[in-house]
């Protein structure tokens, strides 16, 4: 993609979410009970209400004059009246690239989401699987660079940009399959490995994209940043993902995008720490062919979550055949 052709796309993206939104300032407050529900973005005030309303906003938003521009880093959430989570599916955004599926870990995923979270909606970012049906939504999308996480940041703009998908939607991976019912409190809670710190095997695209996200979090005061790159399902809402994007250049230079994203946006919230081996709770990796069965059958057993890396498919395969054996409604 052209660096014009980008920015074009950006910019449109951009002016979509401001004018769905009316915002008119960067940050967005919390309410005082803060639920997770609330989590959506505040609407600028009715222009035609009265004085009185308007005078006690402004009061309420107001910065003192020298107080530095932070647009996002101290982004809190409010409910605004008419912007619930329920006014809207939830969709369920999974980017696919067929060249690198091991099997059928996509129609795996999506049965198991249709089955445990049946309130959502799947839309597939990337290629069309063969099998998918009319109530699976894809939005073509073709790789647009050779670092993983800039086409995933590619994708998600695919993401802001579609009408399709709703204004807070779920973030997941055609290798992540959800093992029991689950709600969205489940899906929004924030969980992390612990502290960000060098990843990756040296020199590789991962570990300069963590030093890049390090490097980049400090530069705007996030001293001590949390790993969110759990390999779980994620929660995020378009307008703060879209300046998240802009702010970092993530389409441009590699980032762990969503470690960015809610260590941006939770700059002070302390996540849930998960481990994905045998002494989680939350989710389980499978990370190899030849995993211990009786530990393999123990956490399928117990966790939310299960997902593979290639190694781990051949190990997982089996259990996923007898697990969602039956056809879904966004298939064929």
């Amino acid at each position: 993609m052209s660096t014009k052709k980008q920015n074009t796309e950006k910019e449109q993206v951009t002016d979509k979410v401001s004018q769905d939104h009316q915002i008119t300032d960067h940050n967005i407050t919390k309410s005082p009970d803060h639920k997770i529900t609330d989590h959506s973005i505040t609407k600028s005030p009715d222009p035609k209400g009265s004085k009185a309303t308007s005078k006690k906003k402004a009061a309420s938003t107001a910065k003192p004059a020298d107080a530095p521009a932070h647009p996002i880093t101290d982004h809190q959430i409010t409910k605004s009246p008419d912007h619930k989570i329920t006014d809207q599916r939830t969709s369920i955004v999974i980017p696919y690239l067929a060249s690198k599926a091991k099997g059928d870990e996509l129609r795996y995923a999506v049965r198991a989401w249709a089955k445990h979270f049946p309130e959502g909606n799947i839309v597939i970012i990337g290629d069309k699987p063969p099998w998918a049906g009319k109530d699976l939504v894809h939005i073509p999308h073709k790789p647009q660079d050779k670092n993983p996480q800039i086409d995933v940041a590619h994708k998600m703009v695919a993401a802001i940009a579609s009408k399709k998908v709703s204004d807070v939607f779920v973030w997941t991976n055609d290798d992540i399959y959800t093992l029991c019912p689950v709600d969205f409190a489940d899906i929004i809670t924030l969980k992390s490995h612990g502290k960000l710190l060098k990843r990756g095997v040296a020199n590789g695209i991962y570990a300069d994209n963590c030093k890049n996200t390090v490097t980049a979090l400090k530069k705007q005061g996030v001293k001590d940043p949390f790993d969110y790159a759990t390999h779980t399902p994620v929660v995020m809402e378009k307008s703060s993902l879209a300046k998240v994007i802009e702010r970092y250049g993530c389409d441009k230079e590699g980032h762990l995008v969503y470690s960015l994203y809610a260590n941006t946006v939770f700059p002070n919230h302390r996540p849930i720490i998960t481990k994905n081996d045998g002494s989680g709770s939350i989710c389980a990796s499978v990370y190899r062919a030849n995993p211990d069965p009786k530990i393999l059958k123990r956490v399928i057993a117990s966790r939310k979550w299960l997902n593979n890396n290639d190694a781990g498919w051949k190990a997982v395969e089996p259990a996923l055949k007898v697990l969602f054996a039956d056809k879904c409604k966004f298939e064929k």
